[in-house]
């Protein structure tokens, strides 16, 4: 017995020496009992964690992408070169169908050796910040900040007890776990936090081998790129990114979704079928006969996921003009047939007249609260990005986790695409430029020049290199000067 134990150990640890902890968190709208008072929906949160089977996800193959003036004229064309880099790397992520299963074959650590002068000057990657918000906006939620929190918090006379969850799951067996990109965390249950313009309580995560630097974060846990410090950035995604789009994409991941149906040749309204006269066009699936007399597609329908999401940038001189070029994207749309439940497609098109992102700038100085050594402190957001209260919860739908179709379940849902009248994801990153915090509090003063918190700007570097200063124009040279004087 003895021996048989020795081995079951000897078994459990080799498994942990070769499948190093890893984990992915899952986004969408805050359900009931997601509440600011144990710490969801706060005023910088896009949503909140959601639970297997909840998630919210992309159903359209290819986003368009673009700039408009106001981003132009802050970051110039060097700024354009820093997004296309994040663009170019979400771009680059493989069919989730040709990963292997365990997604050894991607980094645990995707953060570059910091840039040592950029970090001095308190310069913030563009690029990192656009790659992070933007697969916030793809259904991915932080990792690091939901290893645990609160499902409930409940007082009992002189007693108060907490109900503390795990919203964290392994992208290769999908259980619960307390490790992200092979980190192991603990948690303190603090009540209240001081970190937010309210108060309220959390599970506060924190490595448990008490690391503060932390190489290993995901690109998805830092959304706005406010997890990353001055003159760091990311060279791609982890592997727990790569895992947290495998779930929502991968092509078992079947819910009935509906698609928004357009006018045939109207454009810019919703989905269509390519016209059969189009060169695109050919046969498929088993609609044929339907789609001949209706000239309508299958809209409500059990589908699988994508594979992949792609992105394609508009010409930046459409946005520019007054009429902006219409753009139509075409794609095979996958569904169980509703009388048969065969799988089959349909051939489709959107044709746009917006991008669906659309890279934007502002004066966005509006504080928020922070801790900075101890003291709350008011700074600036580095960007603006829109919430989940957008995205559609599908739970209603035949087949959907909900019983009965009461719709009660948080998910599973979709984040919609534009709909040719609005833009779907206005990124609005912050002109403020070099500033400096003052405050006072308990009566103590930092009111003057010296003892002032910096705040960064925004640029585009690696670990050797720092390519551009923004707003376009502004050298280091120049910002030494801001900061430190002539």
């Amino acid at each position: 017995m003895r021996h048989l134990y020795t081995s079951l150990l000897a078994v459990v640890f080799l498994l942990g020496a070769t499948l190093p902890g890893r984990a992915f968190s899952l986004m969408g709208p805050p359900a009931s009992w997601q509440t600011s008072a144990i710490g969801y929906n706060l005023a910088a949160d896009v949503g909140a964690p959601m639970n297997l089977s909840e998630e919210y996800r992309i159903t359209m193959p290819t986003l368009n992408y673009g700039y408009d003036a106001t981003f132009l004229n802050f970051f110039g064309s060097n700024g354009v070169v820093a997004v296309e880099a994040a663009m170019a790397i979400l771009n680059a992520i493989p069919d989730v169908r040709t990963m292997s299963s365990t997604l050894t074959e991607f980094p645990l650590q995707a953060i570059g050796p910091a840039n040592s002068t950029a970090a001095n000057l308190q310069i913030r990657d563009l690029k990192s910040a656009t790659l992070s918000t933007v697969l916030g906006q793809m259904g991915l939620a932080s990792p690091e900040r939901w290893v645990f929190s609160l499902r409930d918090r409940i007082v009992a006379g002189n007693v108060t007890n907490y109900l503390v969850i795990r919203r964290n799951f392994d992208p290769v067996t999908w259980t619960p776990t307390n490790t992200v990109n092979s980190v192991l965390y603990t948690y303190t249950v603090r009540d209240p936090v001081l970190n937010q313009a309210t108060t309220f309580a959390d599970a506060v995560e924190s490595p448990a081998d008490g690391r503060t630097v932390n190489p290993f974060l995901s690109v998805a846990g830092v959304d706005d790129g406010g997890g990353l410090a001055a003159g760091q950035f990311f060279t791609s995604l982890t592997r727990d990114d790569f895992g947290a789009l495998r779930y929502l994409l991968r092509f078992n991941n079947v819910n009935t979704e509906q698609i928004t149906l357009g006018t045939p040749g109207a454009g810019g309204s919703g989905i269509t079928l390519v016209p059969f006269d189009s060169p695109f066009s050919f046969p498929s699936g088993t609609n044929g006969s339907n789609t001949i007399s209706t000239n309508l597609p299958i809209d409500l329908a059990r589908r699988p996921g994508i594979g992949k999401v792609s992105f394609r940038s508009l010409p930046i001189d459409s946005l520019l003009g007054i009429n902006i070029l219409p753009v139509t994207n075409r794609y095979t749309d996958f569904y169980y047939h509703p009388t048969n439940l065969y799988l089959t497609n349909q051939n489709l098109q959107r044709v746009s007249t917006l991008p669906d992102i659309l890279f934007t700038a502002g004066d966005l100085s509006t504080g928020q609260i922070v801790i900075s050594n101890g003291v709350p402190v008011a700074v600036p957001p580095l960007l603006s990005r829109p919430t989940s209260s957008r995205w559609i919860n599908n739970a209603g739908l035949p087949g959907n986790s909900s019983i009965g179709g009461v719709g009660t379940a948080p998910g599973p849902g979709v984040i919609p695409e534009g709909d040719g009248t609005s833009v779907a994801i206005p990124i609005i990153f912050d002109t403020l430029g070099s500033a400096r915090i003052n405050f006072q509090s308990g009566g103590a003063r930092f009111l003057d020049e010296r003892s002032a918190v910096l705040n960064g700007v925004w640029g585009f570097f690696d670990t050797t290199t720092i390519y551009s200063v923004f707003p376009d124009g502004l050298t280091i040279q120049d910002l030494e000067r801001q900061l430190y004087g002539p």
